[in-house]
């Protein structure tokens, strides 16, 4: 679907803050001109993020702007679980790391909620704030290029995806997922317990195909009740299912995204930004082509824009 989904509830707009920087990252490596600061550190995939940023939050769709981060730790449950799990990835280039730092303090200085936890990923904190947004009745809008957040996807919620940027905007909901996964939101992580998943390494179910995979959990609904039926199955299903059991049940664990993180107290509240604390990060960072635009946003809201000290964030909102 490529327009956005109508609804009259407040839309909450959820960032995966990695995809957007790896993103603006190789989407901006081959420009003949990239920004840096006075510590000599390149700038393109904070560029795309502020521009994205500016377009988003002034936009008039969004009743706030949330983003979430993966923490820079080897220590994720899930790789407790699955050594390997993700061991194919490649590693961060050098000089995108210092920008995944200076995004943090950008969106403090700037008043824009965000939000990590140790040991987890950033889809489970996308998952758990999706769960008490959609509840308190909010629609959810998620920005990521990742297939594994399809499984939030609900009548309350959509993922927004662009594949380069000069394609539109597609928005995925229940329908768009039954026809890239041949299930329901809540069964691909079903579907990836048997199929597996290449781009996390995770292995699946070697000789069951696509086909018997999506009969055995739109017969069933769940690998759960799959193996409560096993004896029901075909010889060849039954064996491969047997035989492949305990990985079945480790890559349902994995794949799931979690929902009922301890993140503290979600700031919900309507979107207010810190445009002094924005041009102060952005004069900082030597970010020219930004401090115009940013100071054209204040003079129309009638915000002075002479600051010369660091801005006090309102609210820790990101830690434990």
């Amino acid at each position: 679907m490529t327009t956005p989904v109508q609804c009259d509830k407040k839309r909450i707009l959820l960032i995966d803050g990695y995809h957007l920087l790896h993103k603006g990252y190789y989407g901006s490596l081959k420009r003949k001109k990239i920004l840096t600061n006075r510590d000599g550190e390149i700038l393109n995939a904070l560029c795309v993020f502020v521009a994205k940023m500016i377009d988003f939050s002034n936009s008039g769709k969004y009743h706030t702007v949330i983003v979430t981060f993966d923490v820079a730790s080897k220590d994720c449950w899930r790789r407790e679980l699955y050594p390997d799990y993700k061991a194919t990835r490649k590693e961060t280039p050098d000089d995108l790391k210092p920008q995944m730092q200076l995004v943090r303090k950008l969106l403090t200085a700037a008043n824009i909620p965000w939000y990590e936890k140790e040991s987890f990923e950033g889809d489970d904190v996308m998952g758990t704030i999706t769960r008490v947004a959609t509840k308190l009745g909010y629609f959810v809008e998620i920005l990521s290029n990742d297939k594994d957040i399809y499984q939030l996807v609900s009548d309350d919620c959509v993922v927004a995806t662009q594949k380069t940027s000069k394609c539109e905007m597609e928005y995925i909901t229940k329908a768009e997922v039954l026809e890239s996964f041949g299930c329901t939101p809540k069964q691909i992580p079903d579907m990836k317990a048997l199929m597996g998943d290449s781009s996390d390494n995770i292995k699946g179910v070697c000789g069951l195909h696509y086909s018997t995979a999506t009969k055995i959990i739109n017969q069933y609904g769940s690998i759960e009740r799959c193996f409560q039926n096993i004896e029901s199955l075909d010889t060849k299903s039954r064996e491969l299912l047997k035989k492949h059991r305990d990985r079945i049940i480790i890559n349902k664990k994995i794949t799931t995204i979690q929902r009922h993180i301890d993140i503290g107290r979600i700031d919900f509240r309507p979107l207010k930004i810190n445009y002094r604390g924005f041009l102060w990060f952005v004069r900082k960072q030597r970010m020219w082509p930004f401090v115009k635009r940013i100071e054209k946003i204040m003079e129309e809201k009638n915000i002075p824009f002479t600051t010369t000290k660091k801005p006090v964030p309102h609210q820790n909102k990101n830690r434990d």
